[in-house]
């Protein structure tokens, strides 16, 4: 076999080759692999009541609830197989209606009490939305997320499957969280549980460890006394005459199941030199075999070597444009305006630092004249105050002087005093004349 196939390619390397008028830089070929996605509907045959009877759940979970979520399970594709998580919200609030089911296991491993939403209902809920803002419960299939942490514990994100019917859960925050409100005290308290805003509400004790149990892509579906969900879902509408009348055991389901297909085309358009007479040479044969393969790889190995082919052709055109000369150009003037910009930085940062130490100058000369200034400042203040010194001194010499001139005064007048008798004597008083 593989000497048919070396020499089959051969054969059509010396046949493309040697062909009189052939030019082999112009053949172009195209070989296409595409993958196209096929649904096909695929018969099964469910045994519904043996896995219900496996669980032994009876008494606990009725089979026609079980069978609605077993068959929507079958068909969700993007789970994480092995647990289905059942909420029968046909059942009152102070019973438990929240289930665990193990399917690999065939166990029952979580039997509980779960609240509902206040619009819904008080005991029993009756009615359903998936509207924001309308504080009731959502029925359906879901898909549970990743846990978290949050205003109220420790809880799990749910993603809503079915359109018009619970799509708007993440939006409106539809999660599973613990809560006091379904918790043994309650119940004997009120005989039925609290109310949520429309989220499941799990018993506080048994909330992490079931979120641990059900997160990750597990479904859970939620059932309630709803005539017209059946018609809407997106997963049991077309079942809808199996829940009419008495439960089947045996189901026959047809689940969509897609299968990739694989198509890959070789289309070969050449066209001749212009002085070729030879035809044109086409080729859509459909690759269907690994030896036809092959050669279409062959073919594309030739038309890279004939392209090199055409391009050293090229190149020795005066009409060639030189790329690589043009960006080794571009390179160096980036460079050069780099170069450039780099004495600009250095000149830029030389004046900055002149004009720095100018500034520096000028205030050390301002500094020293100011100080200059103040000395001559200090020396004409003490000047004038010794002139002003000088004159109080003048001024209390002067003062002093005034006051030293009538005192001469007064001894002068002092000294013009004379005794009474010398006044009489010399105005000649008490004389006797002769």
């Amino acid at each position: 076999m593989k000497k048919a196939l070396i020499f089959l390619s051969l054969v059509i390397i010396s046949s493309l080759s040697f062909s009189e008028g052939t030019n082999l830089e112009n053949i172009s070929q195209n070989t296409v692999v595409a993958t196209e996605t096929e649904t096909k509907p695929q018969k099964m045959i469910l045994d519904v009541k043996s896995v219900y009877d496996s669980l032994n759940i009876k008494g606990k979970l009725d089979y026609f609830i079980f069978q609605k979520a077993y068959l929507g399970y079958v068909q969700i594709s993007n789970k994480n197989p092995g647990v289905l998580v059942i909420i029968d919200y046909s059942k009152p609030s102070n019973e438990e209606r929240f289930y665990v089911l193990d399917l690999n296991k065939k166990q029952l491993v979580y039997s509980t009490r779960v609240a509902h939403s206040k619009n819904s209902g008080l005991e029993i809920p009756l009615e359903f939305s998936d509207d924001p803002n309308s504080y009731q419960s959502s029925l359906g299939f879901f898909l549970t997320l990743g846990e978290y942490n949050g205003a109220y514990g420790y809880s799990l994100r749910l993603k809503g499957l079915e359109e018009n019917i619970n799509a708007n859960a993440e939006s409106r925050a539809i999660v599973i969280h613990g809560g006091d409100i379904v918790n043994d005290e309650y119940i004997k308290k009120f005989g039925f549980a609290g109310r949520s805003l429309g989220c499941p509400v799990l018993p506080t004790a048994l909330t992490k460890e079931i979120v641990n149990y059900i997160k990750q892509g597990r479904v859970l579906f939620i059932n309630g006394n709803d005539e017209e969900y059946i018609e809407e879902s997106v997963y049991l509408s077309k079942l809808a005459p199996i829940f009419e009348g008495k439960p089947q055991d045996i189901v026959e389901l047809e689940k969509p199941r897609e299968t990739l297909k694989v198509v890959a085309t070789t289309s070969t358009a050449s066209t001749t030199s212009l002085a070729s007479t030879s035809p044109v040479i086409t080729n859509t044969t459909a690759v269907q075999n690994p030896n036809q393969k092959n050669i279409s790889i062959m073919l594309d190995v030739i038309k890279q070597e004939a392209e090199y082919k055409q391009y050293s052709s090229l190149r020795k055109k005066e009409n060639y444009i030189d790329y690589l000369a043009i960006i080794k150009s571009i390179i160096v003037d980036k460079s050069n305006l780099t170069t450039t910009k780099h004495n600009g930085e250095t000149s830029i940062v030389s004046n900055l630092d002149s004009a720095k130490e100018n500034k520096e100058e000028k205030t050390l000369e301002k500094i020293e004249t100011t100080s200059e200034n103040k000395n001559q400042n200090i020396e004409e203040i003490k000047k004038d105050v010794t002139k002003q010194e000088e004159v109080k001194k003048e001024e209390i010499k002067t003062e002093e002087i005034k006051k030293e001139e009538p005192k001469k005064d007064e001894v002068k007048k002092t000294n013009r005093k004379y005794s009474e008798e010398v006044v009489r004597k010399s105005l000649g008083l008490g004389v006797k004349l002769k």
